[in-house]
Parts: structure tokens; sequence; C-alpha cells
């Protein structure tokens, strides 16, 4: 096989392997997901593999930049390839540019892995390092740099890939998300280096190889006696009643929410009044379920349009979007438009209101609009929202034996916020007592989409240690414990294309259940991002420190000999 061609696809292959890692739901074979039990989690702990493989044949940075965004590249379409699917169905948007977006998006991804396979590459060149000294630590600061860069699109975290591995995942709660993807690229680069001295007959890295067991064994020892520990704090805390309302519409019927503005309604008010007999504390709605624009400055839900009944205890954290006029151009006005949550009392009185931090791209804002004018006709019927600016918990009281608790603070995160963690730990420092996730994932259809989702706001819930409720308007809608386990009763995936794969109506859902009212802090909350910003200066401190190299250095093969491989 043509050497060059080889290459690509070891680069390829890769790639798509680690891609396999995230949960996947692909309608010709099933309408759900394909493997819902994780097991496919494990090829993330290899995937990577053939990519180095393919890497160690670049004769430049530039050669190992374009290796890592191919592979980059097609790990970033087989996960979020369904993307576009929201853009043509439900947004309008012609095929052709739903694909630029998507592409778009995608080469965001790609170029990050480009980058951090170019870097390392020069760093191995230039000072014989092997790839497990110091690609790890470079993948968590360019996975931290794509949490920022151009506000960010971290969705494909390699972290999440063992968001179902539990002991793992509480990694999450010492180091946040960077270090679990680190950890992932760090055993890749300890079976390539086992590989590389089987293959070329050299001698076995026993150190490294005991280095890296050692470490995956103190992770899970960690993790396990983590899980024992949050579980004896559950069984003790006391519990708030949470019901989540799950509208089972699709998103046609949501779009035209003014012609159908009392069939959403009438698919979430009876269950929120049995939720509220039930004893619930908090009903949560999902993301923008109410059907009606509504003013920012909004203080009571009671008469109006509303329709709502007063409840006999319930809070409601109802999700809606609003509107308001302000001054633009001359004499004309232009709309503001937020996504925003309000928390209202049992009386309908609102007691406060959370609006979206980060917002959609292509779906609330266009990126790099400034820069590049002509982005803007790929949605050119979109009106902008307006983020939100400030991170405060929502207080409500609850009804309770003990005076010390009878007011509980919640932490709404309303659909794309809970991909940045950084907003964990904004609110960390209020001590929320609950975390919620009002989403609306319809727009995704039978794709992989919600259920790669759900495992990004399961890392939210460990990084946190809080429970984290998780209200969807057509699944998938949860309760997450602060274990980032999934309480009993989650709601899957109601009708969400209808156009495409016709499925009868299954009525609308309520999950009711009890979630543990923890406080306090996880070293993650407390110190952050700490352990990715410092791999980031870790990784730039190598960089120069090879580009400091006389260039005869750089000249030097890149493989690493036999003792720097095997740690001796």
């Amino acid at each position: 096989m043509n050497r060059r061609l080889h290459t690509i696809l070891l680069a390829a292959i890769g790639g798509f392997v680690e891609a396999l890692a995230l949960p996947l739901a692909v309608p010709l074979l099933s309408l759900h997901e394909l493997d819902p039990a994780g097991h496919l989690q494990w090829l993330a702990w290899v995937g990577l593999v053939p990519v180095l493989f393919a890497l160690d044949r670049a004769a430049t940075w530039k050669q190992a930049f374009w290796i890592g965004t191919l592979a980059g590249f097609c790990f970033g379409y087989l996960a979020i390839h369904w993307i576009s699917h929201a853009m043509t169905s439900f947004g309008e948007i012609p095929w052709a540019a739903a694909l630029l977006a998507l592409t778009l998006l995608v080469l965001f991804m790609a170029v990050h892995w480009g980058a951090a396979l170019a870097v390392s590459w020069v760093i191995r060149a230039r000072l014989g390092w092997p790839w497990w000294r110091h690609l790890p630590l470079v993948w968590a600061g360019f996975e931290l740099l794509r949490n920022y860069l151009f506000t960010g699109f971290p969705w494909g975290n390699l972290g999440y890939t063992q968001s179902r591995h539990l002991p793992i995942a509480q990694l999450a709660s010492l180091f946040g998300i960077y270090a679990i993807a680190a950890l992932v690229v760090l055993v890749n680069c300890a079976i390539h280096a086992i590989w590389t001295a089987r293959r070329d007959g050299q001698r076995f890295p026993v150190r490294l190889t005991a280095g890296v067991l050692l470490a995956v064994l103190a992770v899970a020892g960690y993790g396990a006696g983590r899980l024992a520990w949050l579980r004896t704090q559950m069984a003790s805390a006391p519990k708030l009643k949470v019901g989540l309302i799950q509208a089972n519409l699709d998103q046609s019927i949501k779009n035209e929410h003014d012609l159908n503005a009392e069939v959403i309604l009438r698919r979430q008010i009876p269950l929120t009044v049995e939720a509220d007999r039930a004893g619930a504390d908090l009903i949560a709605w999902p993301e923008a379920a109410y059907p009606y624009l509504v003013s920012p400055f909004m203080t009571t839900f009671a008469g109006g349009l509303a329709k709502l009944p007063t409840l006999h205890r319930a809070h409601l954290l109802l999700g809606a979007a609003t509107l308001r006029w302000i001054p633009g151009r001359g004499d004309k006005k232009v709309p503001e438009v937020t996504n925003a949550a309000f928390l209202v009392s049992p009386e309908l009185v609102v007691l406060g209101k959370y609006t979206k931090h980060h917002l959609v791209p292509f779906g609330e804002y266009i990126p790099l609009s400034g820069l590049l004018p002509f982005l803007a006709q790929v949605v050119p019927d979109l009106a902008p929202t307006t983020p939100g600016q400030e991170l405060v918990p929502l207080r409500f009281p609850v009804q309770t034996g003990d005076p010390a608790r009878r007011e509980t603070r919640i932490a709404p995160m309303i659909c794309f916020d809970a991909l940045f963690p950084e907003i964990n730990v904004t609110y960390a420092h209020d001590d929320p007592e609950l975390l919620v996730n009002p989403t609306n994932d319809a727009w995704y259809g039978y794709s992989s989409g919600p259920y790669q989702f759900l495992e990004i706001v399961r890392m939210r819930a460990i990084e946190a240690g809080k429970a984290m409720a998780r209200p969807a308007y057509a699944g998938v809608t949860a309760l997450i414990l602060p274990t980032g386990e999934l309480a009993p009763g989650t709601i899957g995936l109601g009708p969400v294309d209808p156009e495409h794969h016709p499925q009868p109506d299954h009525g609308p859902k309520l999950l009711l259940g009890d979630v543990p009212r923890l406080r306090g802090w996880t070293p993650y909350t407390r110190f952050g991002d700490l352990f990715a910003y410092a791999s980031a200066l870790y990784g730039a401190a190598a960089l120069a420190l090879a580009l400091g190299k006389r260039k005869d250095a750089a000249n030097a093969s890149p493989e690493p000999p036999a003792e720097a491989a095997s740690g001796t």
C-alpha cells in the first residue's frame, strides 16, 4: 500500500474509532442509542494509537498538523454529524448551508487535534521526549483552548468518553474533565510505546507500563472510594422532591408556538398539578417550554396568558423566551431576545430569573459574523439571542423540620450552558444544592445528540458532587445523582422526527423523584481548571524549550530511543 495512503488511513481510522467511544444512535439501525451500557467507551483507550503510528511518519510539524486535523475531522463528523439535521429539518436552512455550518464546527474541533499533535511532534523531534511525556498535557491544554476560543465549542472532549466508567469519571471531582482526557491520551501513548517496542524488538517498557497502570489503578481506587463515601452522604442527606415534565411534542409543533400554545400547555399543566399533589418541592419545565414570549421584567404568571393554576406547595422553574424592544440606529427599535428560566412561587409570583449564558452557534448567534459577514446568510432569518451575565443561584423556601435547611439554592444551566464546566465552578461559590439543566433536544431528532448531551451533563454532576435535574422537551429527561448515576425513571426520547420517522404519541411524561441536598465543594469546584491551565503552561514551556534547541537538533530523528520509551 502507498505509504501516504497508509498514513491517511491510520489517521482516519483512529479518529473514527475514538468517536465510537461516544454515545451513538444511527436511525438506519435503531432510533435509540446503540450501546446504552457504554461498552464501546473502552475504545477511547486505544483509538489514538493508529493516529500516533501515523504521526511517527511525519517529517515536519506541518505534516503532523494535517495528520491530527484529519483524525479530528473524522472524529468530529462521526460525533456531531446530526447537527445538520436540526438545521435542515427544523431551521429551514438549505442543505448546502447546513453542511457548510456543520463542516465549520467540525473543522473547529479538528484543528485543535492538529495543533496539539503538531506541538507535541516538535517537542518530540527536538527534545527526543516520548509521546507519553508531553502529549497528554498538551492535549489537555488544547481542550481548554477549545472551551474558550471564539466563545467555545467543547463538545467531544475525550474526557466524556468515560462518563459511564464511574470510578474513572470521579477524577472530574478532583481536576475536571480535562484530567480525564489527559488520562485517556496517556494510556493511548503507553499502548503505542509498548506496541512499538515489540515491533522493533526493543526492550519492553516495564517502568512506563507499571507507571501508567498504577496511575489508572490509583484513579479507579480514588473513584471507588469516592463513590462509597458519596452514597453514604446521600443516604443521610435531606431530600428534595423534584418533578420533571417532558411534553413529548415534536419540534415542528413547538416552532409554531403561536398556533399551538394551548396544545403545549395542555401537555404540561396537568402533570405539573399531579407533581404538586404528590408533594414535589420543585417542578421544572424544559427549555423555553412556556409557549408565549414574555417580558424579561415579568413579575407574575398569575392571570393573563398563563392559564397556570396556583400550586399547593411546589415551586416551578419555567423555561420561557423573553422579548423587549430596545433603541437601535436612528429612531428604529430592535428586538432583544433572551432564553430564560423563571423561578415561580406556588402563587405564580416570580422569585428570580436566570438568562442563558452560552448561546448555540448558528442556532442563537452567528459565530465570526464580524470577521466573515457571509456567514449571516447561513441563517438569514435568525434573531440573535442576547446572553445573560449573572451566575447566581435561584433560591426558594422548602418545607423541612431543619431550620438550617429551609431554603434551597438551585443552579440553572440552560441547554448549551451545561457544556462549560467553568459555569459549575462559578456557581459553586454560592454552594447550590441542586443543578438544573432545562433543555430541548428535540432539534436533534433520533440521533446521537441527546445521548451525548446526557453524558456531558452527568460529568457536571460529578464535578460538583451535586444532583442534577434535567427536564428535556422530548427527552432524554433524567435525575442524575452526585455520583453521576441516573436515578430510576429516566424518560427516553419521545416523537422528535415525525417527517422521517413517524412514531405513536405516547403522551407527556412526568419524572418524580427525591434527590439529596448535598452542600460543600469538591477540589475541582474550589480550584477550578488549575490542572488544565498547568497542562497548557507545561506544553508551552516544553515547546519553548524545544524551539530553543539548535537547528541541528531539529534535524535529528524524531524516534525516541528505547530507553526513553521505557522510562529507564
